[in-house]
């Protein structure tokens, strides 16, 4: 987060800024995704990053659950937003239910003005990734997004990993082999045990 805001910051506001909490929205995925996550944010400073706030599809019913079951810090609230399409879905009438999404996640954002939202996907995280861009252009929040792609991907990014790869502030892999093919990305830590990884 430092990282992207310092280079849109005057050294005044970035002066101010290292006072400021960061309001941090995370999206949550579903499955492994959400256990990915967790992995992730559970070393994040509970003073700086703060509020924390969990957005969910309104259709898992498993998140949440995952959340309570891996311990530490919990998220301030809950948001529960319509999924754009769900499995099997057919294209045609997922087209009023990605507009819906769309309206309702640009609700959630004017909401919560989120000054970092963070996601590892899946498509779920899309239409609140575009509402916080838009109100960041319109001034209304920061809306710094951080997309970190799955740690199963090794060689290839996900449907919703190409899609971020142009639109996220920071795009995060995992392997270095992804790195070679998408040198905009940046390679982190891993949380899986023995396998080092150069930051």
């Amino acid at each position: 987060y430092k990282d992207i805001q310092e280079n849109r910051d005057s050294p005044e506001k970035r002066s101010k800024r290292t006072l400021m909490p960061i309001k941090t929205l995370v999206v949550l995925g579903s499955g492994g995704h959400t256990t990915e996550m967790l992995q992730m944010i559970k070393g994040m400073n509970e003073k700086i990053y703060d509020p924390l706030i969990y957005v969910i599809a309104s259709t898992d019913d498993t998140s949440e659950r995952r959340v309570k079951a891996f311990g530490g810090r919990m998220p301030s609230k809950y948001y529960y937003i319509p999924r754009s399409r769900e499995v099997g879905q057919s294209y045609l009438t997922s087209i009023a239910s990605t507009l819906w999404a769309c309206l309702f996640s640009m609700w959630l954002v004017v909401k919560i003005r989120p000054a970092l939202l963070l996601t590892n996907g899946p498509g779920t995280c899309i239409p609140v990734v575009v509402a916080t861009l838009l109100l960041r252009v319109l001034g209304l929040c920061e809306g710094n997004v951080v997309f970190v792609e799955s740690f199963c991907r090794v060689e290839s990014l996900s449907l919703t990993g190409r899609i971020m790869y142009p639109l996220a502030d920071m795009f995060v892999v995992h392997w270095d082999e992804l790195h070679a093919k998408f040198p905009r990305s940046q390679t982190i830590s891993t949380f899986v045990p023995n396998k080092s990884k150069n930051t």
